[in-house]
């Protein structure tokens, strides 16, 4: 009785999968056909597996070039190895669609921008410690955060450098002036975490300034660069390929830790708002738009309040502090590019601090600059979640010529950082470091427009807000840097290697020796 049970059990389970597929056959499945067919889509490129059900063999590839800091190079090498610029890869349960073709990111960047989104694993993953803001929202509550930054980054808050001269100064003071081996990598994540915080929120964690050994600070640091690691070298030795799936109460301290950190900021500004006789603010502050005041004046929401400063520390920490160690990691390498822009800066500025205008200037030091964003791309690579079944303009068929078709829920990655080394688009020197590539007549391959080939600060309505102040900042610190010191010597023979994060950034540090303290 019990069997004949099951049976019919099964056989009714059996009818409604058959009814289920047969209504999807003739709605979705018909409209993607039509869909296919209309735009004349193949499939792109399978990464073979010698797995066909769960491709654990690329699976267990992908975590040991993860865990290996090569995974930007394994995936560069999987494109150029398949002879392709889009491939198809399954891992697990999940279907990848990787892509370094400039057309493809074009058309989801700008073009088509409606029927992407930055997908729910990216708003979940970074949610849990950024709350809602301008990196984990999209439609309205994205344009809104968007609309309130908007004004931090106009001209004459950018072209306002004092802060960045006060900050910079303090850094100096910390480098060994008798040409001592000092890594400046986390001396700048320390710099940009003490310029953002001043500009957007009108106080800096000064962590670089008299109060430098600050534990809240150091504290605060060190919980938000775990965050940003889901698979910490800490939780790959204890728990190795099993890291990602398990829970983590690290995390959630960390976390916590950072609303914590930032709730204090708000409550000192909330309390300094309802003092009834504030202190008159510095000249520095009165005319600038500082981000937190404008918060305070839209909402009295903590988590809204919260997640949005979080979000905006995200990008103006990392970034710039990843982009100056990397150009000071080439610097010394390079005494030739060195000696130029050194020879740049006493032309156009001397000795004394740079103006904004003077800034603006210095050509070579912005193809230093796009030199070392094109080679180390602070975000290597992103990704989007199609919103309705949509297509991909190439990468389909035997000469990758067609469309392809991309479902609704489909994820696409595209790879900066194998598209910044491709000899197509920056000539067969592709991989070295070379800044005159992007100066008119200095190149084999001038004169150099890469268009969608060349994304450091994304680009379509997401395109990076911040970007000129990024690169005003940067270019401030290496002058400044310079000037102060007239030796600059690289202390680390080992090449560049990844540290892949929500960023990138150099594995080995900055390890530089200065001298010629002036």
């Amino acid at each position: 009785m019990v069997i004949i049970s099951l049976t019919k059990f099964a056989l009714s389970l059996a009818a409604l999968a058959l009814a289920h597929r047969i209504y999807w056959e003739f709605t979705t499945g018909a409209r993607r056909r039509a869909l296919k067919k209309q735009k004349g889509c193949l499939p792109a490129k399978r990464w073979p597996s010698k797995d066909p059900i769960l491709s654990i063999d690329l699976f267990l590839q992908n975590y040991k070039s993860f865990k290996g800091n090569r995974l930007l190079e394994w995936w560069r090498c999987g494109l150029i190895n398949h002879n392709t610029n889009t491939i198809e890869m399954r891992i697990l349960t999940q279907t990848v669609t990787v892509t370094d073709d400039p057309e493809n990111i074009k058309s989801m960047l700008s073009l088509n921008f409606d029927s992407w989104g930055i997908g729910s694993e990216r708003i979940t993953q970074l949610s849990a410690y950024l709350g809602k803001g301008i990196f984990t929202t999209e439609g309205a509550a994205w344009k809104h955060s968007r609309d309130m930054l908007r004004p931090c980054f106009e001209r004459n808050q950018v072209a306002d450098v004092s802060i960045m001269e006060k900050h910079t100064n303090q850094l100096i003071v910390l480098i060994p002036k008798d040409g001592s081996t000092i890594d400046l990598q986390p001396l700048f994540h320390q710099l940009t975490l003490d310029v953002a915080t001043e500009f957007l929120f009108g106080r800096s964690t000064n962590s670089l300034g008299p109060n430098r050994k600050d534990e809240d600070v150091e504290e605060f640091v060190k919980a938000f660069e775990y965050c940003q690691n889901p698979l910490s070298e800490e939780r790959m030795q204890m728990y190795g390929i099993f890291a990602a799936f398990l829970p983590d109460p690290k995390f959630k301290r960390c976390a916590k830790y950072l609303q914590d950190f930032v709730d204090k900021i708000i409550d000192d500004k909330m309390n300094e708002k309802k003092d009834s006789s504030p202190p008159s603010p510095s000249p520095t502050h009165r005319s600038r738009y500082i981000f937190l005041d404008e918060l305070l004046s839209q909402t009295q929401d903590r988590s809204k309040i919260r997640a949005e400063l979080l979000n905006i520390l995200l990008a103006g920490r990392d970034t710039t502090a990843s982009l100056l160690s990397n150009i000071f990691f080439e610097l010394p390498r390079h005494p030739h590019v060195l000696s130029r822009l050194r020879a740049e800066i006493s032309k156009h500025i001397g000795s004394s601090p740079p103006t904004y205008a003077q800034l603006k200037d210095l050509k070579y030091l912005r193809a230093i600059i796009n030199e070392s964003q094109r080679l180390y791309p602070i975000v290597p690579t992103n990704s989007r979640e199609a919103l309705i079944d949509t297509v991909l303009p190439r990468g389909g068929g035997p000469d990758q010529s067609s469309p392809v078709f991309v479902p609704k829920g489909g994820y696409i990655a595209w790879h900066s950082y194998s598209m910044h080394r491709s000899p197509s688009i920056y000539g067969p020197d592709a991989e070295d470091f070379n800044p005159a590539r992007w100066l008119d007549g200095e190149h084999p391959s001038s004169p150099l427009r890469p268009g969608w080939g060349y994304l450091p600060f994304n680009g379509g309505p997401r395109i990076c807000i911040g970007q000129q102040f990024a690169l005003i900042e940067t270019s401030y610190v290496t002058v400044r840097i310079l000037q102060a010191f007239q030796e600059l010597e690289s202390r680390d023979a080992e090449p560049w290697r990844e540290k892949l994060t929500i960023t990138c950034t150099g594995l080995g540090g900055c390890k530089v020796g200065l001298g010629g303290f002036r």
